[in-house]
């Protein structure tokens, strides 16, 4: 998704606004999502700026920072000086706005600048990004390896972001910036924010982040303040793996905190606003010393910007869940599912052989039964008893073979659940196989192994610890490396050809591509060509095409 600059165009002139929740205690919409989505995420922290601004220049009068500036006029200059150098460092552009200081500042008519709430969302869209576009693309190899390299970082020496993936496609990022502007104002702001990609028993994913974004007049260590924020917003499935509409789906709990010291003086405010699974809708003052910005004359428009920047923080953590493409428990990470046949043997089958299926979902965390159903689809021939009907985990069904030589099936099942939703494949064939012997390589890969065929994905293993796994057909097709030789991890891939072109059946693999090496002095790349003789050879065959194990 596209950002806009920096000068983005100031509220008068903006037609398309971003869609709020449909109302306090639900949820947004597919439809707010999608509004949301095509209008881009600017709008949308156009209107947290009103807020963020309000409650920093509050802290800045009640602790003093305003005087030690020089009064109104060069305090809302350094906020905004600051709020722009923020914003330059997370957009990593220069921002070239004019400056709008209205004479009864209301923290309306800023139209650039990140401050807490809106770089905890403009955060929040970044590694939403990351979950539904890399991660969920992602193999489980390649997400496994990036676990363990820990967290990406991102920025320079005065701060950005770190973002670290659990092997489940989970996401916590911390984001912190530090600013400093001629006006005499220092500032630090620090984001941390955490979005589930897995439900819990329960089916409820959380996104959950935290602000504190601190100001000190520099040369004054006794005049300064904060404005902290802490933000939870759950999410439902339900046993189709779902999200819930209405109250039941959702709560949503945003706590705003404020304060600071003034010549040793502490200044402080503390409320929370959001509404319960249920739809109840929450509003608590905890307390405040010092100051307060429920004064009659603040109390509406205090309300108002509270109320609009719950409702859009909560359409950013929709977002997140959401995902652009596809939500993260839509992905298959969550849950396992094993499908399995018996006779096991489902290629090279006899034509009109019976099976017996087992569809059997498991969570990835804890190995438990997810609940839900199962769904299985046949494309191909000749029968699946209970085709495309939903049964309870475990599922079993009756398929019965091609009835001719040469043909071929295909089963997938879906599962899905409030623990979200897992997927298989089992494949089925009455074509005659041909084992081959598998010998060559290059360089430190060297292979001498026996695939069953070569019309179905096989693996090439080398004797040093790394594995090219094959895909595609008896011409040729795709390839992948995986697997750790010398101390350092190895990936890549590439294209490969077959040719069978010996009298006896005999021919040659000729694979080209990159192999990648990770080592802690860095990731390096080279090209490949590796090159295997085809040899044909008698070979009883598991039901997954692998050489069945010799007898003990």
């Amino acid at each position: 998704m596209a950002l806009c600059a920096c000068s983005c165009t100031p509220d008068a002139d903006r037609t398309a606004e971003p869609a709020p929740a449909a109302s306090t205690g639900l949820a947004p919409t597919r439809a707010d999502v999608d509004r949301f989505l095509a209008a881009g995420p600017d709008p949308s922290l156009q209107q947290l700026r009103p807020l963020d601004y309000w409650l920093h220049y509050k802290v800045m009068q009640a602790t003093g920072v305003e005087q030690a500036l020089g009064g109104e006029a060069q305090a809302l200059a350094a906020l905004k000086a600051l709020a722009e150098d923020y914003e330059r460092q997370a957009r990593g552009a220069q921002a070239d706005v004019p400056r709008m200081i209205p004479a009864a500042f209301t923290g309306e008519g800023m139209n650039s600048g990140l401050l807490g709430l809106g770089i905890a969302s403009f955060g929040g869209l970044v590694s939403g990004g990351m979950v539904s576009g890399m991660v969920s693309d992602m193999s489980d190899d390649r997400l496994a390896e990036l676990t363990r390299a820990g967290p990406v970082q991102l920025g320079g020496k005065d701060g950005g972001y770190a973002i670290a993936v659990a092997p489940d496609g989970s996401l916590s990022q911390d984001i912190s910036f530090e600013g400093k502007v001629a006006e005499g104002l220092t500032g630090k702001v620090k984001v941390k924010t955490k979005m589930d990609a897995c439900p819990d028993a329960s089916g409820k994913v959380t996104v959950e982040s935290d602000v504190d974004s601190t100001m000190q007049v520099a040369g004054k260590p006794g005049t300064g303040g904060y404005v902290r924020s802490h933000f939870v917003y759950e999410r439902y499935l339900d046993d189709d793996a779902h999200l819930v509409d209405g109250p039941d789906g959702s709560s949503s709990n945003l706590r705003i905190s404020l304060g600071g010291t003034e010549n040793g003086r502490d200044q402080s405010l503390d409320l929370t606003t959001g509404w319960t699974r249920g739809g109840t809708e929450l509003f608590t003052e905890h307390g405040h010393s010092g100051f307060s910005i429920f004064r009659m004359d603040e109390a509406q428009r205090a309300m108002k910007m509270v109320e609009s920047a719950q409702l859009l923080q909560t359409l950013m953590a929709e977002v997140m869940l959401r995902g652009m493409k596809q939500a993260p428990w839509e992905s298959g990470r969550c849950i396992r599912l094993d499908a399995r046949s018996t006779p096991s043997k489902r290629s090279g089958a006899k034509p009109s052989t019976s099976f017996d299926v087992v569809a059997a979902p498991r969570v990835k965390a804890d190995g438990s039964m997810p609940g839900g159903s199962v769904r299985a689809t046949l494309d191909g021939g000749q029968s699946l008893a209970r085709d495309g009907e939903k049964l309870a985990p475990d599922a079993r069904y009756a398929y019965v073979a091609p009835s001719k030589k040469d043909q071929s099936a295909s089963i997938a099942f879906e599962a899905r659940s409030k623990r979200g939703v897992g997927r298989a494949t089992l494949a089925f064939d009455t074509k005659e196989q041909q084992a081959y012997r598998i010998a060559g390589g290059q360089n430190d890969f060297v292979a001498n192994t026996v695939a069953c065929s070569l019309g179905r994905p096989f693996d090439i293993p080398s004797s040093a610890g790394m594995v090219m796994h094959m895909s595609g057909g008896e011409g040729g097709g795709s390839w992948t490396l995986s697997g750790h030789a010398a101390g350092v991890a190895w990936s890549g891939g590439g294209r490969y050809t077959v040719a069978l072109d010996g009298g006896d059946g005999s021919g040659t693999l000729q694979a080209t591509g990159t192999s990648t090496i990770t080592s802690p002095m860095g990731r390096f790349s080279d090209s490949v060509a590796p090159v295997f003789s085809l040899t044909p050879v008698e070979q009883d065959c598991t039901a997954d095409g692998a050489p069945a194990p010799a007898p003990q």
